[in-house]
């Protein structure tokens, strides 16, 4: 499989491409998890269950919108739009992404990768304008691009106190579906209800002070969206139905 690299958004270089027009539902229709920053997840947890994940490798965490119980399909994708009252920033933002400046590590700046299939020469929404400014879509996504750099840093903060307080939770998703199949997802973490209800005042109090209390609340309510799911995956007769999704601590899981 060829590596797909990041490349620096120019007005030279890209001043003839376009978006393609289904490039964006077409990347929507794949993302089984949708990636969301601390601030969307009141949002988010109105329409999807909200889980968060860790990366074996570097320890970070990262938040996500769940969207179905298979990789590379997403149920609220229907007659080519996304059927969801929200949209997170990450999806609003492609096909243009955050990378390190290659004239200065410490800085930010717009890329997009090539040859992922996005853009045409032909037809479709212009990155830049005749006289090589950015289109009013372009910008719109930059501006959404620029905020996240300040909503990673919060994010980032938000899930180092979560881990640090013990307020995650392993869980392990068995699926069961009616033709007596079952599968089983794991890797996904809410927030341990009963670490949360044993806090301190004191503790509560500096999740208050720091605007935490409103995206742990939606966390734990999001988990019942899984019903949604499920209705969602058996509207279409077609799909494998499911007869009932279990959520169960994860045995051998552990987060330090």
């Amino acid at each position: 499989m060829t590596k797909l690299t990041l490349v620096e958004l120019s007005s030279t270089a890209h001043k003839d491409l376009k978006i393609k027009n289904s490039a964006n539902i077409d990347h929507i229709a794949k993302q089984h998890l949708m990636n969301l920053r601390a601030t969307e997840l009141g949002q988010a947890a109105t329409c999807y269950p909200v889980f968060a994940t860790k990366n074996s490798h570097n320890g970070f965490w990262t938040f996500s919108a769940m969207t179905s119980f298979a990789p590379d399909n997403n149920l609220f994708v229907k007659d080519g739009k996304l059927d969801a009252i929200y949209r997170p920033t990450s999806v609003q933002s492609f096909p243009f992404y955050l990378m390190r400046s290659p004239k200065d590590e410490n800085a930010y700046t717009i890329g997009i990768l090539e040859d992922q299939g996005d853009f045409s020469k032909s037809s479709g929404e212009a990155l830049f304008d005749e006289e090589g400014k950015p289109t009013a879509a372009t910008s719109n996504r930059i501006q959404i691009l620029d905020a996240d750099v300040h909503k990673d840093v919060q994010t980032a903060k938000f899930s180092q106190t979560l881990e640090k307080m013990g307020l995650f939770k392993a869980l392990d998703m068995n699926v069961q579906y009616l033709a007596g199949d079952s599968s089983k997802i794991r890797g996904l973490h809410t927030i341990d209800e009963d670490r949360f209800q044993a806090l301190s005042v004191e503790e509560l109090d500096s999740l208050r002070k720091e605007g935490y209390l409103m995206p742990i609340h939606a966390m734990l309510i999001s988990i019942l969206q899984v019903n949604k799911l499920i209705n969602l995956n058996n509207e279409v007769v077609e799909r494998p139905q499911i007869v009932e999704v279990k959520m169960e601590v994860a045995k051998d899981a552990a987060i330090s």
